[in-house]
């Protein structure tokens, strides 16, 4: 009997230690199938984030430790000043503006579940260095002496980066002073400035976005296109991968390297995708200054003294020894004062601005809880609740054949005075007209309280725009976005009556949203069924058609046809040969698209804003009652001839015949090698493949253009580089038996060279051949290419030192 006993309580305490043990330890099954794709499996949100964080640094440790240097405000410290002090500056803005302090506030907040995946990710970072080394990390940053274990505040203020735009102010921010003190501006640092504010709002992240509902896809369930264009360097890309808590979330997808969780994705129920809004997250202030103190404003009848704080960071010179620099950054009520260009700060006058997600911290649940929703109802809660996208349109579908839209970005809830004054403005105030119809700004009185942001009951965060407020759309045929605004996310049920810092209405589309909305509608890829299949689906986004030449080339051609040369700054170019190569041109942007080079040399000789307009470029104007037929038709003829010259000469002085296919052109440089690569300028072609080349702050290595051909944007001696576009493209059909998904990451999976994952889908995307996303256990079985399960102590709970 005593023994029997003994066994009994040997027995009960086996079943109590074995729970605490497992408390106290993360375990995750990582299996990676082709593609190097990682379906990771936990039992709880540490352990998942243990594995994700230890998985993605397997991929992209050099991006991850990177990005945290940002974090830590040590850009400069690592790096140098920078080109004229860009990285001094970051790093003063992200230490001005607390987004370190604000990333513990934020942690604090979180649930349990949520600050153990934050601290099992960073876990999971730390012990993939810790096991390789420095030394032995085998990418670009070996042997760097900021690659250091990071922290879970660490890891939550990179993600805080991303979430607020005042960060990428940091030049206006800095060089922003009284008039009486000495100027850290220049000619070339204003030139800079110019362009940030001009690109703030440019959707400098671009996208497109299709929901598929159940009367317009081929089997009656929902179908769903995600596109989004993010760099093809540097942080700002996405990594893939298969989360799963049994019994708890199943869901596969993207987020950008070093956040957990999956931003774009799927799960059995529903799928999602994003695209960057046309709504103004900032709202500028113009302050009226007290006279002899240009550090004092006026705010309706009293005085307001502006704040400011030095700021001291370190700064690694050329010969490596370490400095301090120091900036004093200026506050008004609002936030940081700005040097805008061509405004200043003078004895009268400055400008200030406010941003709608300096309080943001629930994006991370947010995702969550749409990872987990069983239905679209779910995913609609989801952003009721959460109402914490930053930036961005979510366009979702649902296995019962729902399609949903919503612009989630948070913007300022101004009163229906203010607004209306401001309306007013655009009329009779050159600044207030000029900023907004050129760089999409919105200017507003700051000495004036009419104009501060109004408090709603169900606003999530003070003075920001309720879930009921915001543009959002259901059908059963599609909704769609492509960086435009709400007005026509069905072009048969605009969407009107919204606040206008959510973007325009009634007003011009660029060519790319009006292709999306053509190859959407013209049935050109439904067939004679009149409804999209997956198949369809995808031969329709990379059909590559140019919109601008389906608008513009046949004109072309017809004035060019009887014109043999034309004077071209004082040389007779004969064009004659241009003109039969653009006759025999396609229209498209594939690797075998003769004509495409020398098309692109023409339009994008004209400006931008010629794109949505009547005058140089187009002679029928933007009409709101047909936008996606205007503006149309070839205007001026002699321009377009003088045009076509200047094409030709740059082809010319580039060594490349007129007929050259784009294939032979067009590049993107993984390491050494040169992929041939499709697609266009969204902006000027209006291809929704869009793919370009931007600048990147990033430290990784990669290919830049030394010096474009001259008269060419983009055309280098070593062709157009690519380095930015068309990134995770998936395409996702619900069908009885669940989610049938397929995809390409144009960059693919890893950021190693001499990874096998380091090159195989760009020659997918190059191809147009798409891979199975495998989600179902069965077929990530028939798959494995390795499998590890990574056990290790549990870290203990972060406290409000980050620690």
């Amino acid at each position: 009997m005593i023994k029997k006993t003994i066994f009994t309580i040997l027995a009960i305490l086996l079943v109590w230690t074995i729970p605490s043990c497992e408390k106290h330890t993360y375990k995750a099954e990582i299996t990676r199938t082709s593609y190097g794709i990682p379906h990771i499996v936990a039992d709880d949100y540490g352990s998942l984030g243990y594995g994700e964080g230890y998985s993605a640094a397997e991929d992209h440790i050099c991006i991850i430790m990177d990005e945290l240097v940002n974090a830590r405000s040590e850009k400069a410290k690592y790096h140098g000043a920078g080109p004229n002090n860009a990285y001094i500056n970051q790093d003063v803005v992200i230490k001005a503006l607390d987004i370190s302090q604000k990333a513990k506030d934020a942690f604090q907040v979180q649930s349990g579940e949520i600050q153990e995946w934050i601290i099992g990710y960073t876990a999971g970072v730390n012990a993939y260095l810790n096991e390789t080394g420095p030394n032995n990390v085998g990418s670009w940053c070996e042997g760097a002496d900021w690659l250091q274990a990071a922290t879970p505040i660490e890891m939550l203020t990179r993600l805080m980066l991303i979430t607020q735009t005042g960060v990428r102010l940091a030049g206006l921010i800095v060089s922003a002073s009284p008039p009486d003190e000495p100027k850290l501006s220049s000619h070339e640092i204003e030139r800079e400035n110019l362009a940030t504010l001009t690109h703030l709002n440019d959707s400098y992240f671009g996208s497109n976005g299709w929901a598929i509902g159940k009367n317009f896809s081929e089997n009656g369930k929902g179908m769903l296109l995600g596109n989004p264009h993010y760099p093809w360097v540097g942080s700002n890309r996405f990594w893939e991968k298969h989360l799963t808590i049994p019994g708890e979330m199943d869901v596969y997808g993207v987020n950008l390297i070093g956040n957990p969780g999956v931003a774009i994705g799927f799960n059995k129920h529903v799928g999602w995708t994003h695209t960057v809004s046309a709504s103004k997250r900032l709202t500028f202030y113009k302050l009226d200054l007290v006279e002899g103190n240009p550090t004092s404003y006026y705010y309706d009848n009293e005085v307001r003294d502006m704040k400011s704080r030095l700021i001291t960071v370190t700064v690694r010179d050329k010969a490596g020894k370490l400095t301090e620099a120091e900036r004093t950054v200026w506050y008004s009520h609002y936030g940081p004062i700005l040097n805008m260009p061509g405004i200043g700060w003078n004895s009268k006058t400055t400008i200030t601005y406010r941003d709608a997600n300096a309080e943001n911290n629930g994006m991370i649940p947010q995702w969550l809880d749409m990872a987990k929703a069983n239905g679209m109802d779910q995913l609609k809660g989801a952003h009721e609740k959460w109402n914490s996208m930053p930036w961005i349109n979510t366009m979702a579908t649902s296995h019962d054949g729902r399609a949903w839209y919503i612009d989630g970005s948070a913007v300022a809830n101004l009163s229906k005075d203010a607004l209306d004054i401001w309306r007013k403005n655009l009329e009779s105030d050159p600044l207030t007209k000029n900023l907004y119809d050129k760089m999409g700004h919105v200017l507003l009185n700051g000495s004036d309280s009419r104009f501060e942001w109004q408090h709603h009951e169900a606003a999530r965060y003070p003075g920001v725009n309720p879930y009921e407020e915001k543009p959002k759309q259901e059908r059963s045929d599609f909704i769609f976005n492509a960086n435009d605004s709400h007005w026509l996310t069905n072009p048969n049920d605009p969407l009107e009556g919204y606040s206008p810092l959510n973007g325009g209405e009634k007003t011009a589309r660029s060519l790319r949203t009006r292709m999306n909305a053509i190859m959407l509608t013209d049935q050109s890829h439904t067939g004679t069924d009149g409804k999209l299949s997956q198949t369809e689906l995808q031969n329709a986004i990379f059909s590559n058609r140019n919109m601008a030449a389906e608008l513009l080339l046949d004109d072309l051609v017809a004035v060019c046809s009887d014109v043999e040369t034309i004077n071209v700054d004082g040389n007779e170019v004969n064009i004659s040969n241009a003109c039969e190569v653009l006759a025999k041109y396609d229209k498209k942007l594939n690797l075998n698209s003769r004509g495409a080079v020398l098309f692109r040399e023409w339009i994008t000789q004209y400006k931008g804003r010629e794109l949505t307009k009547s005058g140089h470029l187009f002679k029928i104007a933007f009409n709101e009652n047909d936008p996606m037929n205007t503006p149309r038709e070839l205007a001026n003829r002699d321009l377009a001839l003088k045009n076509l010259g200047r094409a030709t000469l740059i082809l010319d002085k580039a060594n490349l015949p007129l007929d050259v296919p784009l294939g032979e052109v067009q590049f993107a440089y993984r390491g050494d090698e040169k992929i041939p690569v499709h697609g266009g300028k969204g902006k000027h072609e209006g291809v929704a493949n869009y793919i370009n080349y931007r600048p990147s702050s990033t430290s990784a290595p990669f290919k830049k253009p030394v010096k474009y051909i001259e008269g060419s944007t983009s055309l280098t001696k070593d062709g157009y580089l690519i380095n930015y576009g068309s990134s995770f493209i998936l395409s996702l059909m619900y069908t009885k038996e669940g989610p049938s998904a397929n995809a390409i990451l144009s960059y693919s999976q890893s950021g190693n060279p001499d990874s096998p994952h380091f090159t195989d889908q760009t020659w997918l995307f190059s191809k147009k051949k798409w891979r199975p996303i495998l989600f179902n256990a069965d077929e990530i079985k028939k798959d494995i290419r390795s499998k590890k399960t990574l056990s290790a102590p549990r870290n203990k709970k972060v406290g409000a030192n980050g620690i």
